[in-house]
Formats: structure tokens, C-alpha cells, sequence
């Protein structure tokens, strides 16, 4: 025991001493950009919280929601409940707004999705991979954090470039202030996790700009981060998010405060079908409900590493329904190790999809040299 407890130790801190190296690097790296002002990081972490907006019907809608919801899951399998690198954090961090939702309390929800970037409800949902409460948010941030997310940024800053030409300014960036959001200000522009985000928010329209009212899954949608880029830019497009209840509830604010204006589906006030679908622009559901969806009927479905947090059973079983729905593309952005079920072993079908391509996702190379995690496009044989 005392060995093992040893050999624990020793990991930490080699991949604390790695961590601090690679920082280091990053830093020699970028230090002469002009965007990498480590003085000015406090600036991106102020209070923006929005008081006395008038959100009362959102909430009264999401507690609905989420209740009929929680009800429908305790008899819709294990595949669609918490399971595997995500049990931890749900049982560790999703405690406080699971009751706050149940007691359909929505002085005290108001109160938290006001604030979700720096809550406990967003936890594993953006963020450094570290604790960002310790570093960011208890008072003075530290130089090795400032460095960190600098270091973090301006690579993906540099990469969104890279992979998108000159076509967008970083304007176009910019996020509404829903939830409190921190970042770091790039020429101007706050940027909270922005460039992953759009960037595929931008694949995923290119690949659809020939299909009327395209219809667009997402497993997971976090939330609503890639979502609202997509929904904003691309008019006639119809996104359905499904996720665990805890997870659509805080996409549903997101989304619900963000479009006021479009018309948004929860679970329990329609049925999920086909006419649902063209008449809503926004439709957010429990995991669960994707098995309704009819064969064909999604144009195409995105994940972003979540599957690779799942089970070896829920793998399966939503890499099945994507082959069932599908009729055009499946592009998810997944690890290719330290998972239970790494990505090339995912399952899908290659006498039904076409792998496109396979290639190295480098989002996260600004913090970890050592990330492997790869983009894969697959597209349909036959439609």
C-alpha cells in the first residue's frame, strides 16, 4: 500500500514538473506577441454577472424539463446515465444543482446559471484542465496560472488562424456575457473557449451548405458554446442537442437566453418527431430520446470527447443510433488513448461510412504536449 501510495506521488508531480515546463516553453514561444500581456490576465476574469434580467419563464421551463426528464431516465438503461470518467465529476461537482432543480427553486437556479462559468454546474464543461476555483477564482491569480492560460490561448488563437485563412476576424468571436464567462482578450475581444468552438461550428455549416434546413445533431453539446456559433451564423439550420438532464438544462439557458427569438423544443412539451423538427430551429433533449429520432433523419452528428469519457455499453450504443440516423456525416473530435474505448475503436461501420479523414485535433497542445486526441469525418456509402 505504502508503495503504491509512493508511486502516486512520484506521478503528480512528474506531470506537475512536466506542466511547468511546457509552460515555460509556451512562454519563451509567445512572450513577444502582442496579445500576451500577462498583467492584463486579472482583466478577463472580472465580475460580468448579468442582475435582474427577466429570466423567470426560461427557468420555469427548464425545471419542467428537467424533472420529466429525470423521471424518464430511471427507466431508459444505464447507456443513458452517468458511466465512466464522467461519474466522478457528476457525483463530486452536479450534487448542488441537482437539488436546486428538484426543489424547482428558481431564485436560487437564477442565482447559480447567472454565474455557471465559475459554478460547480459547468464543471468538465470548459476550463483549464485544473482546478479552476483554486486558481482563477478565490482572489490573486498566481503567474504560473496567468502563464498557463495565456499559453493556452494564444495557441489556439494561432491554430484558428492557421486553420481558418483570413476569412474571419476575431470579432466574430465575441460570446454573449450569459453565465459570468472569464477568458483572455485577444485585439479587443474577450475570448472564453471561442476558437475550438467556432472552428467546428464552421466545419459543420461548410459541410451542410448545400442542404435545405439542414438538420444538425449534437451529442453533448456541453453548454451550448458550439451551438450558439452555429444557430448565430447559419439561419435555416436545425440543431438538436441531446445530453444527460443536468447537462441540457444549463445548454437550455444558455440557448434560451442567447435566441430569444427562436423557437426551442424541451423534453416534455412536444413530441420528438419529424414535424418537431422543422418547426423548431432549437430542440433540447435527454440522451434517450435520440432512439426516437427516425432512421435518416439527421444530416449530421457531431461529438467532441465526450464518447471517449463513456462506457464500453454507451460507446455502443450511441455509435448504433448514429448509423441508424445518420444520412450524410458523422464528424467527432475524440482521445485515441487512456480510455476505456479509444476512438479508431469506436465501431463505426466502414461498409456503411466512409472515413474522410483522420487527423491530429491540436486544440489542446498549448497546455499538453503529450495530447492525443484526433478529428475523425466519416460520411455515408449510401443515402
Amino acid at each position: 500500500m505504502k508503495q503504491i501510495t509512493i508511486c502516486k506521488i512520484k506521478q503528480k508531480l512528474n506531470r506537475a514538473i512536466k506542466l511547468r515546463y511546457n509552460a515555460f516553453l509556451k512562454y519563451r514561444e509567445f512572450r513577444n506577441d502582442k496579445n500576451y500581456n500577462i498583467r492584463a490576465v486579472d482583466k478577463g476574469f472580472k465580475d460580468r454577472r448579468i442582475l435582474g434580467c427577466n429570466d423567470t419563464k426560461i427557468l420555469t421551463r427548464i425545471i419542467k424539463a428537467y424533472n420529466l426528464a429525470k423521471e424518464a431516465q430511471n427507466n431508459a438503461g444505464p447507456s443513458f446515465r452517468p458511466s465512466n470518467e464522467w461519474l466522478p465529476i457528476y457525483e463530486a461537482h452536479l450534487g448542488e444543482i441537482i437539488s436546486i432543480l428538484k426543489d424547482r427553486n428558481i431564485n436560487k437556479l437564477r442565482e447559480k446559471y447567472i454565474n455557471f462559468f465559475r459554478e460547480s454546474c459547468s464543471a468538465g464543461l470548459h476550463g483549464l484542465p485544473i482546478d479552476m476555483n483554486k486558481y482563477y477564482f478565490g482572489g490573486r491569480i498566481n503567474k504560473f496560472s496567468r502563464l498557463l492560460i495565456l499559453n493556452d490561448t494564444i495557441h489556439r488563437y494561432r491554430l484558428w488562424k492557421k486553420m481558418l485563412g483570413n476569412e474571419f476576424d476575431v470579432r466574430q468571436l465575441a460570446a454573449p456575457l450569459i453565465g459570468n464567462p472569464y477568458g483572455i482578450y485577444i485585439d479587443g475581444t474577450l475570448i472564453n473557449c471561442g476558437f475550438y468552438q467556432h472552428y467546428y461550428a464552421v466545419q459543420i455549416a461548410r459541410l451542410c451548405k448545400e442542404m435545405k434546413n439542414a438538420k444538425i445533431l449534437e451529442l453533448g453539446g456541453g453548454y451550448g458554446g458550439m451551438a450558439y456559433f452555429l444557430i448565430r451564423d447559419n439561419e435555416n439550420i436545425r440543431y438538436l442537442d441531446f445530453d444527460l438532464p443536468e447537462n441540457a438544462a444549463l445548454t437550455a439557458y444558455y440557448l434560451l437566453t442567447a435566441f430569444p427569438e427562436k423557437k426551442v423544443l424541451l423534453f416534455g412539451e412536444d413530441e420528438l418527431s419529424i414535424d418537431a423538427i422543422e418547426n423548431n430551429s432549437i430542440i433540447i433533449m435527454p440522451s434517450f430520446e435520440c432512439t426516437k429520432l427516425p432512421d435518416r433523419s439527421i444530416d449530421l452528428a457531431f461529438n467532441s470527447y465526450s464518447l471517449a469519457e463513456m462506457s464500453p455499453e454507451t460507446v455502443e450504443t450511441f455509435i448504433f443510433e448514429f448509423m441508424r440516423i445518420v444520412r450524410n456525416y458523422i464528424l467527432h473530435v475524440n482521445h485515441n488513448s487512456n480510455s476505456v474505448v479509444v476512438a479508431d475503436e469506436f465501431g463505426i461501420d466502414p461498409s456503411k461510412y466512409d472515413l474522410l479523414h483522420k487527423k491530429k485535433a491540436l486544440w489542446n497542445l498549448g497546455i499538453n504536449p503529450n495530447m492525443d486526441e484526433y478529428e475523425y469525418l466519416y460520411q455515408r456509402i449510401e443515402r
